[in-house]
C-alpha cells in the first residue's frame, strides 16, 4: 500500500459571530471646528529697560516666578510701578518645578503665569544637572559637551508643566533678555541680529513651544546730514515698539495675525492691554470668516 505524505488537512472552522473588524462603525458627521478663546503661550524678549516685567505684571491676575538673580519685580514694587501681586523667587531648579506642580494642582485664582526670566532659569537648570549628574563639577559638565546633551531634556520637563497649566486655562508668558549674536545666513553673508539670550541647545525648543514670540525695542531713526555721508545720527530712541514677525534683524513669531509692528503707548501699564487687543481682534476675525 502506497502512502503519500503532505501537509495535514485543515478542518473547517466553526461559524461564529462576525469579528469586530466587520462590524459597521456608527455614522459620523463632520462639522466646522469653532476656535476656542485665545490662551496663548508667549515668549517675550526685549532690550534692557524696555519694560518686560511690567508687561507681565499687568496681564490678568498674574503670578510671577522669578529666577534667583532677577530683581525687577522688587524694584517695580518699591517704586509703585506695578500693583501688588504674588511673586515667588526660585533659588533652585527644584523650587521652580515644585511651584509649577503646586499651581497645576491649584491655580489659587491666578489666570496668568509669568516666568522672569528664561536666561536665569536656564542657569538654574544647568546647576541642577551639574549637581545631580556630574558631582557638581562644571568641568565634567563641559567635558565633550556631555552636560549640554542632558540638560535640554530637563528643560523639556519644565515646558511640559507649562503646557499643563496652559491646558487648564492659564496664560503663560516667558520673559527673556535680548542679545546680539552673529548669524550665518546660508543664503547671504554673515550678519548680526537680535536673538533670545539663551543657549543654542534650548533656544530652538523654546521658539517651537511658543505660540507667539514678541520682540520689544526702542524705535530709532537714522538721519544723515547729507546724502553722501557714510554714517548717520540716531534720533529718537524713546518710542517703544513690539515686533511680531521674523525678519533679518530679529526673531519673532506671529500666531495671532497681529500687525508686524505694534506701537506701545507712553504708559507702560498699557503694554499688555495693547498687545492683547490685537490678539483678541485676530480671533474675532477668524470667527467672522
Amino acid at each position: 500500500m502506497t502512502t503519500t505524505s503532505g501537509p495535514p488537512r485543515r478542518l473547517p472552522q466553526p461559524i461564529g459571530a462576525p469579528s469586530q473588524a466587520l462590524v459597521k462603525p456608527p455614522a459620523r458627521k463632520l462639522g466646522n471646528r469653532v476656535p476656542p478663546a485665545p490662551c496663548p503661550r508667549i515668549l517675550f524678549y526685549a532690550v534692557e529697560g524696555f519694560g518686560k516685567t511690567t508687561f507681565g505684571a499687568y496681564a490678568p491676575d498674574p503670578v510671577i516666578l522669578m529666577a534667583r538673580d532677577e530683581t525687577g519685580v522688587d524694584r517695580l514694587l518699591q517704586s509703585a510701578s506695578i500693583p501688588e501681586l504674588p511673586a515667588e523667587k526660585c533659588e533652585t531648579w527644584t523650587d521652580l518645578m515644585q511651584w509649577l506642580d503646586t499651581l497645576i494642582e491649584d491655580q489659587q485664582g491666578r489666570k496668568t503665569l509669568v516666568l522672569d526670566a528664561a536666561g536665569g532659569f536656564e542657569r538654574l537648570c544647568i546647576e541642577h544637572v551639574c549637581t545631580n549628574s556630574f558631582n557638581g563639577s562644571m568641568k565634567e559638565f563641559d567635558a565633550y559637551g556631555r552636560g549640554y546633551k542632558i540638560f535640554p531634556s530637563e528643560w523639556m520637563k519644565m515646558l511640559g508643566r507649562l503646557d499643563s497649566l496652559n491646558a487648564r486655562g492659564m496664560l503663560v508668558i516667558v520673559l527673556a533678555h535680548a542679545t546680539v549674536k552673529p548669524f550665518d545666513d546660508p543664503e547671504s553673508a554673515k550678519y548680526d541680529r537680535y536673538r533670545i539670550d539663551l543657549s543654542d541647545h534650548i533656544e530652538a525648543p523654546m521658539k517651537r513651544w511658543a505660540d507667539a514670540i514678541l520682540f520689544g525695542n526702542f524705535y530709532t531713526a537714522v538721519v544723515k546730514d547729507n546724502e553722501k555721508a557714510a554714517k548717520g545720527k540716531g534720533k529718537g530712541g524713546r518710542e517703544r515698539h513690539i515686533y511680531t514677525n521674523r525678519c533679518a534683524a530679529y526673531d519673532a513669531k506671529n500666531g495671532y495675525r497681529m500687525p508686524d509692528d505694534i506701537i506701545l503707548p507712553n504708559d507702560p501699564a498699557q503694554n499688555w492691554a495693547t498687545v492683547w487687543e490685537h490678539i483678541e481682534a485676530s480671533t474675532t476675525k477668524e470667527n467672522q470668516q
